[in-house]
């Protein structure tokens, strides 16, 4: 059964049978737009399409037999630094309380690169970063999970 039958959707009914919703993304806002409206017409209580037992057997899956994906595959990612709050937390670890803010931080985005592997499905183990640590001002360096995380 189609069901996104709008003049943007209709003829691209192949993205939503795709793994991943990626190309359903790249469509654009128009076409995301007109998906919402199309879901909000066919979930709303007046509407009678998910009510036949044909239609709503293809379209939906019985939460006990669902299984959690990521709605999109993750190639790579930019993460910016943007939050005040958590610039001067991470600073006050490495450079502490007096100089928790470089000079130049309220002058310039912050971009760094980010790890695909670390966008998962909820309910998934997270193993702990290792690196590097030092236990103690003047000891030598020990290797182990890190101590404080996000």
């Amino acid at each position: 059964a189609h069901l996104f039958t709008g003049p943007l959707l209709a003829t691209k009914q192949d993205v939503f049978r795709q793994e991943s919703l990626n190309d359903f993304m790249s469509l654009g806002r128009p076409s995301w737009l007109e998906a919402r409206h199309t879901l909000q017409n066919l979930l709303s209580v007046e509407n009678q399409t998910l009510q036949q037992p044909d239609v709503r057997s293809k379209v939906f899956v019985a939460q006990n037999k669902a299984t959690m994906h990521l709605p999109a595959k993750i190639g790579d990612y930019t993460d910016f630094y943007s939050s005040i709050h958590h610039a001067t937390n991470v600073g006050i670890m490495f450079r502490g309380k007096d100089n928790a803010l470089m000079p130049n931080w309220k002058h310039l985005p912050v971009g760094y690169h980010g790890r695909a592997s670390s966008v998962v499905v909820s309910g998934t183990p997270i193993n702990r970063p290792r690196g590097q640590t030092l236990p103690v001002e003047g000891a030598d360096p020990v290797y182990g999970p890190c101590k404080l995380m996000d």
